[in-house]
C-alpha cells in the first residue's frame, strides 16, 4: 500500500508541470483585461461572436473563427514554435502576424520568446515609409448602381514625399467574375457571392480609376495619429494582406465596413466600427471621424477630370466652344494657332475622352491631341493663374442621414388620410442634395401606413423595394443617358377602387439636360409592368414616357414637376392609357428635417378629362 502511494505521488510530480502549463495556457484569454479582450476581438474582426475574416490562413486554431480564446492559445503556441509556418507564403507566424506578436508581447504572454528575423515584412514596411494616413472618399458613380453610395480607401502618406500620387493606397473591393451580367453581379454582391480582397497599390492608379476613368470627385481627409497608432495599422494591414479575404456583402461587409474594422485596431474606435444599421455606408465612416475632436487635421478636394473639363468649357464663348468641338475632330491645327483657352479645352476634352473610352481614341483624335500638346507647350504660361473653385456640395460629411421617418396628411376626392412612413434609405430626387450628387435617387425598403377617415380603415399605402433614378447630364463630350428603375407596391388611382394596390415595376432610359447648375430637365421612356387582382387581366404591360423638371431654388428650397404617361400594350394602345402629372416642393428646415408638399392629377383609364386630385403635406426627419 505504501509503495502504491509512492507511485501515485511520483506520477503527480511528473505530470504537475505539464498540467500547470496547460492550465496557464488555457487561462490566458480569461486573464486578459476587458480592454485587452476587446482589442484581441478587433484583431480577429469579430462581430456578433464570429469573425468576418473568411480566409483559412487567418486562423491558427480550427475553432478560431468562432472561439477567440482558442485562437489566442493557438497563436501563442505558433509564435513560440521555431518550425511553424503561416499565411499564403508560409512564413514563420512571427513574420505574418506582426500585430498579434506586438500585442501578446505587451500583454506578457510571450515570455522566453526567441525572436525571428522577418526580412520580407521589414522590406515591405520600410517601402511604405508611412508618416500618417488620409481617408479618401470617392463620390458616387451615377451610371453604376453598385457605386451609388460612393467608395472609401486609405492613403499611406510617405515621409519626405514629392507627390501624393506616389503614395500607397489601401482599398477593400469585391473581385467579380468578368463574365457575370448585371443581374448576377447585383445578386452576388448582395448575398456574398464574391470574395473581397485588400489591395495595396500606388495612389495614382486609384486617381486614374476613380477621378479620371469614372469621373468621381475625391475628397481627402488627413488624419492626425501617433507613431504607435501608425505602427499598429501597418502591422495589421500586413496580417490581412498575407492571410485572408472577406466574403463581400454590398450592404454591411463592403469597402467601408471592412476598412473601418481595420482602422478600429490602431485607433480603438468602438463607436466608429459599431454598425448602427443593417447596412454600412461610406459616408458613415467619414462622419464618424469628423465627429472625433482633433482627428482630422486638414481636408482637400480633388475634382474629377469631367468637372475640370466642365469648368474650362463654361468659361468659353459660344464661338470658342464651337471651335473646340471642331478642332477636337480634325487631323490638323491651323499653323500658328495661339488661343490658349481653346487649346487648353481641346487638350482637356481629348484627355477626358481617352479615359471615358478606355484609351480608344481614333487616329485623328490622337494626332490632334499630340499637336495641341506641342503647340500649347510653346506658348507662354499664365503666371497669375488663380486656382479653380469647384462645387464641393457632394462632401459626405455634410449630407443628411440615410433613414427617414415621416408623418403626413392627404386628401383625395372626399377622403382624408393620416399616415406614417419609414424609409430605410437613402436619398431621393426631392431631398436636400447637399452632401450627395445632385438629381439622383436611391430609395430602398420604404413602407407607409394610412388611416382613411372616410372608410374608417387602416391600410398599407406603399412599399418600395427599390427605386433608382440617375439624371446624368447628356453632353457632347459625355453622351450618356439617364435611367430609372423601380419595384414598388403602390396604390391604384386610375380605376374606381378605394385602397387598392398593385405591384409596379419599370425601367426607363433617356436624355437629361442641365441648362443651369441647379436645374435638370429629363425625358425618358421604357417599359413597365403592373400586377393586381383589380386589373382586367390581372396585369398590365406596356410602354411609358416620363418627363421631369427639377429646380434647386435655394439651399433650403427645391421644386419639381413630373408627368408620366403609360400605354397598356396588352390591349389597344391608342385607347388604353392613363397619365399622372405631379408637382412637388421641399423645404429643408435643417440638414436632417424637411417639409414636403405634393399634388398630383391622375387620369382615369382612357381619359384625360376625369381625374383624381391628390394633395399631401409631409414632415420628415432623417436619422
Amino acid at each position: 500500500m505504501r509503495l502504491l502511494l509512492q507511485l501515485v505521488l511520483l506520477s503527480n510530480l511528473i505530470y504537475m508541470p505539464a498540467a500547470f502549463a496547460a492550465g496557464s495556457s488555457f487561462n490566458s484569454y480569461d486573464n486578459l483585461t476587458l480592454i485587452q479582450k476587446n482589442y484581441w476581438l478587433k484583431l480577429l474582426h469579430y462581430h456578433h461572436e464570429k469573425s468576418r475574416a473568411d480566409g483559412e490562413h487567418f486562423f491558427l486554431s480550427p475553432q478560431g473563427k468562432t472561439n477567440p480564446a482558442a485562437e489566442l492559445e493557438a497563436t501563442i503556441d505558433a509564435l513560440k514554435d521555431p518550425n511553424a509556418q503561416a499565411g499564403w507564403f508560409k512564413y514563420h507566424p512571427q513574420c505574418v502576424f506582426a500585430e498579434r506578436l506586438n500585442f501578446l508581447t505587451q500583454a506578457g504572454l510571450l515570455d522566453g520568446l526567441i525572436k525571428k528575423s522577418c526580412p520580407e515584412f521589414d522590406e515591405w514596411k520600410n517601402g511604405l515609409n508611412a508618416d500618417f494616413i488620409t481617408l479618401i472618399f470617392s463620390s458616387s458613380y451615377p451610371n453604376n448602381p453598385s457605386s451609388l453610395f460612393g467608395h472609401t480607401l486609405i492613403r499611406l502618406n510617405q515621409k519626405n514625399k514629392s507627390s501624393d500620387l506616389l503614395d500607397y493606397a489601401v482599398a477593400f473591393s469585391a473581385i467579380p467574375e468578368k463574365e457575370d451580367p448585371g443581374v448576377v453581379f447585383a445578386f452576388k454582391g448582395m448575398f456574398g457571392g464574391y470574395k473581397g480582397l485588400l489591395e495595396v497599390t500606388k495612389y495614382y492608379t486609384k486617381v486614374n480609376e476613380y477621378n479620371n476613368g469614372e469621373s468621381r470627385d475625391l475628397i481627402e481627409y488627413d488624419i492626425l495619429m501617433t507613431p504607435d497608432e501608425l505602427d499598429r495599422l501597418i502591422n495589421h494591414l500586413w496580417e490581412i494582406y498575407q492571410t485572408t479575404y472577406f466574403d463581400y456583402y454590398f450592404a454591411d461587409e463592403n469597402c467601408s465596413a471592412v476598412l473601418v474594422d481595420i482602422l478600429a485596431v490602431p485607433f480603438n474606435l468602438d463607436d466608429v466600427n459599431t454598425h448602427q444599421r443593417w447596412y454600412y455606408l461610406p459616408s458613415e465612416m467619414i462622419k464618424a471621424f469628423k465627429n472625433i475632436p482633433g482627428r482630422i487635421k486638414s481636408e482637400y478636394f480633388r475634382a474629377s477630370l469631367k468637372k475640370q473639363l466642365e469648368i474650362k468649357l463654361n468659361k468659353l464663348t459660344s464661338s470658342e466652344l464651337q471651335e473646340v468641338q471642331s478642332l477636337s475632330t480634325k487631323k490638323d491645327l491651323p499653323l500658328g494657332y495661339n488661343s490658349i483657352p481653346v487649346l487648353d479645352s481641346v487638350i482637356s476634352l481629348l484627355d477626358f475622352t481617352r479615359y471615358r473610352t478606355k484609351d480608344q481614341l481614333t487616329n485623328d483624335e490622337k494626332l490632334v491631341f499630340r499637336k495641341a500638346l506641342l503647340r500649347r507647350s510653346a506658348l507662354a504660361q499664365d503666371t497669375n493663374m488663380v486656382p479653380e473653385v469647384y462645387d464641393q456640395n457632394n462632401r459626405p460629411d455634410q449630407g443628411h442621414e440615410p433613414q427617414k421617418f415621416s408623418v403626413f396628411t392627404r386628401t383625395e376626392k372626399s377622403h382624408t388620410f393620416f399616415g406614417i412612413e419609414l424609409k430605410e434609405g437613402y436619398h431621393d430626387l426631392m431631398s436636400n442634395d447637399k452632401g450627395y450628387d445632385p438629381f439622383s435617387q436611391f430609395d430602398f425598403f420604404t413602407g407607409s401606413l394610412v388611416y382613411d377617415k372616410y372608410l374608417n380603415r387602416i391600410s398599407y399605402d406603399q412599399v418600395t423595394f427599390v427605386n433608382l433614378i440617375s439624371l446624368h447630364s447628356y453632353r457632347f463630350f459625355d453622351p450618356q443617358f439617364s435611367w430609372a428603375a423601380k419595384v414598388v407596391a403602390d396604390r391604384i388611382y386610375d380605376l374606381d377602387c378605394d385602397l387598392c394596390h398593385k405591384i409596379n415595376a419599370r425601367a426607363y432610359l433617356g436624355p437629361t439636360i442641365k441648362p443651369f447648375k441647379n436645374m435638370a430637365i429629363s425625358m425618358m421612356s421604357g417599359v413597365f409592368g403592373e400586377a393586381s387582382d383589380h386589373l382586367d387581366k390581372g396585369h398590365r404591360i406596356g410602354i411609358g414616357f416620363e418627363g421631369s423638371m427639377l429646380f434647386q431654388l435655394t439651399q433650403k428650397f427645391k421644386i419639381g414637376f413630373f408627368d408620366e404617361l403609360r400605354f397598356d400594350a396588352t390591349k389597344r394602345i391608342q385607347k388604353d392609357y392613363y397619365n399622372n402629372a405631379g408637382f412637388k416642393q421641399s423645404y429643408f428646415s435643417s440638414t436632417n428635417t424637411e417639409w414636403r408638399f405634393e399634388s398630383s392629377l391622375v387620369s382615369k383609364f382612357r381619359s384625360f378629362q376625369t381625374n383624381t386630385r391628390i394633395f399631401q403635406l409631409n414632415y420628415g426627419f432623417f436619422f
